[in-house]
């Protein structure tokens, strides 16, 4: 394990998060990122797409694109994200999230807690935002509260606003990359420059959670399996189909 990497575990256990730097050449980057704004856009896509025209999300782009599986399987992220969910851990969802001019913040929330009714003293999920775009204090990079994750809430104090000052904006270049606990309290920030700002999300999930829970999950089509990589088939849950019905388990 690099030094970087060993630093980075270190930061992320401590404050709830960390960067790894130009992780990826800015201009595989940049293409994904045109590529996303293409999907978006695309109305044959609107079914895998939540949100408005500010801020939205695009599941299922491990089947849309298959330059997304380098950014899921890039050894330095599945160094950290293997640490706090072990060998086994599973990539369960890739989405593009383009944050456009005028976006309002997103509510402070943390990642997949809803489940719990005690939240656990073990990492559950190990989240990621690739910077497919700079993100900047202006463009809406992702705001959040260091060392939240250690609090085990479920949703933020009543009195921590949006716009807190203790929310920290993680900016970096193009081809970086934000992970995060699942417990740290985060947002997208509002975007008040004039470009649109782009990031994919890669979700590390251990394999005790049941990812039913998860609305907007799409599965791993077979076909598109069958065209991984050695590296991230093993990122990939065993069962594989078209629709949510074939793939999670309804408790």
């Amino acid at each position: 394990m690099s030094t970087d990497v060993q630093n980075a575990i270190e930061h992320l256990s401590t404050y709830g998060y960390c960067i790894l730097e130009d992780r990826l050449p800015a201009a595989l980057a940049s293409q994904l990122a045109e590529r996303f704004l293409q999907l978006h856009a695309d109305p044959a896509y609107t079914p895998y797409v939540i949100g408005d025209n500010h801020y939205q999300t695009l599941f299922g782009t491990l089947n849309l694109d298959e330059r997304v599986q380098q950014f899921a399987a890039h050894p330095d992220v599945v160094t950290v994200a293997r640490h706090f969910l072990g060998q086994g851990c599973r990539v369960v969802e890739a989405c593009s999230k383009p944050t456009w001019p005028g976006a309002p913040a997103q509510p402070l929330h943390v990642d997949s807690a809803s489940a719990f009714q005690q939240v656990p003293d073990v990492p559950w999920m190990i989240n990621t935002m690739w910077m497919l775009t700079d993100f900047t204090a202006d463009n809406g990079a992702t705001g959040v509260v260091p060392m939240s994750h250690r609090s085990r809430l479920k949703s933020p104090p009543a009195d921590m606003a949006d716009d807190s000052p203790l929310i920290k904006p993680i900016t970096g270049r193009s081809g970086s990359v934000m992970l995060w606990h699942g417990g740290l309290l985060h947002l997208a920030r509002a975007n008040r420059s004039n470009t649109i700002r782009v990031g994919l999300n890669i979700a590390y999930y251990p394999r005790w959670f049941n990812n039913w829970m998860e609305g907007g999950h799409q599965p791993i089509w077979p076909e598109t399996y069958e065209r991984m990589s050695l590296q991230m088939k093993a990122l990939c849950v065993p069962r594989r189909g078209h629709t949510r019905a074939e793939m999670y388990e309804n408790p």
